[in-house]
């Protein structure tokens, strides 16, 4: 029998369909690797997706329907050296975008309509770097999103990462934004508690297509994980 995976309402992205970077956490951990994954239609929640593999290749099905497609990550991120502090992320996110005209407010990651303890409440906001802008955001992960061992589970990290490179990439201002495919590599634990920052930044477009990176910065400043998304404008 193939393994399955399903996403509980809490983990939206738009209203109707799962976050984006939480589904795709959830894949990667089955595959058991950094994983790089294609969604290629709206995630249903509360269902059984079956996984199905093929050499190191997978896909995501809701029946007879291809959800998302992946395969191994080869990728490392081009790592800023920025003199970035976590009251320097606090004061950007105060300014975040996802304040105004979020098109999609309940988002697990970066819906402001989420209550604190709901939603991650991650909202990036520019920060000017020395080689480049970029948009910054805290999160101290709270205790209930960790396993046993008191660390943040992968889907949670991979949620964390999605979001950020969508506001490097233009959400919400160049217009309505999507998740179409994200990789990501967790390179360390991130404990519950722990002081982080996220740092994203815009590598690209391609008529519909944005590109970003994004780095999660620990508490002693260390890469705990890194990311790279292409996001499709809808409008």
């Amino acid at each position: 029998m193939s393994p399955t995976i399903s996403v509980a309402k809490r983990f939206c992205g738009p209203p109707n369909s799962g976050n984006g970077g939480y589904t795709c956490g959830l894949i990667s951990k089955a595959m058991h690797v950094p994983a790089d994954i294609t969604i290629r239609r709206p995630i249903p929640m509360e269902t059984e997706l079956s996984i199905h593999e093929n050499g190191e290749h997978v896909r995501v099905m809701n029946r007879e329907e291809l959800i998302a497609e992946a395969a191994p990550l080869i990728f490392a991120a081009s790592v800023p050296n920025e003199p970035i502090t976590f009251k320097g992320a606090d004061y950007a996110s105060a300014n975040s975008p996802a304040f105004h005209n979020h098109p999609f407010p309940t988002c697990f990651t970066c819906g402001p309509d989420r209550a604190e303890g709901d939603g991650l409440r991650i909202f990036p906001g520019k920060w000017q770097g020395n080689s480049r802008e970029y948009f910054a955001a805290p999160w101290a992960p709270q205790s209930d999103l960790a396993d046993r061992s008191g660390y943040i589970r992968e889907e949670i990290i991979w949620a964390a990462m999605d979001c950020p490179t969508g506001f490097a990439a233009g959400f919400p201002w160049a217009g309505t934004l999507v998740t179409g495919r994200l990789g990501a590599h967790l390179k360390a634990p991130v404990r519950a508690g722990e002081k982080c920052i996220l740092l994203s930044w815009a590598t690209g477009q391609e008529g519909r297509k944005h590109f970003a990176e994004c780095v999660l910065l620990g508490e002693d400043g260390t890469v705990r994980a890194e990311s790279r998304a292409t996001w499709i404008k809808l409008a």
